[in-house]
């Protein structure tokens, strides 16, 4: 039995991902899916064996697709998440959900007036270390939280930006090296410490040519009152894996990439 049947709006890179993971679950039909680009969409149709819609308009015109995957330029994401909602789609959003406060709103309140579900990608949150990491703290084993701190020094070149034409610009990335490669840890860092009260930071363009920042540092203070750091870069060479730590006044855990490399 076929209980949501999944349409995909961009058809890049990742939406691959998307579309075999919707093959892996039980009771989930992969429909069909659009692009701007014809070729695209007709390569992404024939290789899954789906129909290629012609335009967004025309997939979400269509009765057969309860859920919408969004995996456009990041720019893309609010104003379709929008229009999916407005056609009474169920919608799961890349990363970011929105590049603006405002068009992350707008997504909320297209969804609860709909009344239709949005789920953004945020992965990491189920990886077993995460998963640990998070229990413990929730368990209270590490004490009362003293210090959050996440650093992603990772390395983006110049191709890789000028390759993606809209990547390294404020109006289809919204941001570098925190909105695009840093918003997971940034998810991870709040899911585990909580909301964010003040924040101070500096951002810098540094070695890269693109408009948005490819070096941060941040300052943070959390609504619990612990502290933490954030540093983010696609500057350097030749970059580094995600590192969390997490300190109590009991016990810290700490995070390299997809491993707990310390927990005293």
């Amino acid at each position: 039995m076929i209980d949501l049947k999944f349409g995909i709006i961009g058809c890049g890179l990742i939406s691959n991902w998307h579309a075999d993971a919707i093959l892996q679950i039980e009771g989930t039909q992969l429909v069909g899916a659009t692009d701007v680009n014809e070729k695209a969409r007709a390569a992404f149709a024939s290789k899954y064996n789906i129909q290629a819609f012609n335009s967004v308009e025309e997939l979400l015109a269509s009765e057969d697709i309860d859920v919408v995957c969004i995996c456009t330029p990041s720019g893309l994401h609010a104003p379709l998440a929008v229009r999916a909602a407005n056609a009474g789609k169920h919608i799961i959003v890349e990363k970011p959900m929105a590049i603006t406060l405002k068009e992350a709103d707008e997504v909320i309140e297209a969804c609860e007036k709909n009344n239709v579900k949005a789920a953004v990608v945020s992965q990491l949150r189920f990886t077993n270390a995460i998963k640990k990491l998070k229990d413990a703290v929730d368990e209270g084993l590490l004490g009362r939280l003293i210090s959050g701190d996440v650093y992603m020094k990772f390395y983006r070149s110049q191709e890789y930006y000028d390759k993606g034409g809209w990547r390294g610009t404020w109006k289809m990335d919204g941001g570098g090296a925190l909105m695009n490669q840093g918003i997971h840890s940034i998810d991870l860092i709040q899911y585990i410490m909580g909301p964010v009260k003040t924040i101070f930071a500096y951002t810098r363009t540094l070695a890269r040519k693109i408009e948005v920042e490819d070096t941060a540092a941040a300052i943070l203070e959390y609504e619990n009152g612990a502290l933490g750091v954030i540093q983010a870069t696609t500057s350097i060479y030749p970059g580094l894996p995600r590192r969390i730590e997490v300190s109590g006044d009991k016990g810290t855990i700490i995070v390299d990439g997809h491993s707990i490399t310390n927990w005293t």
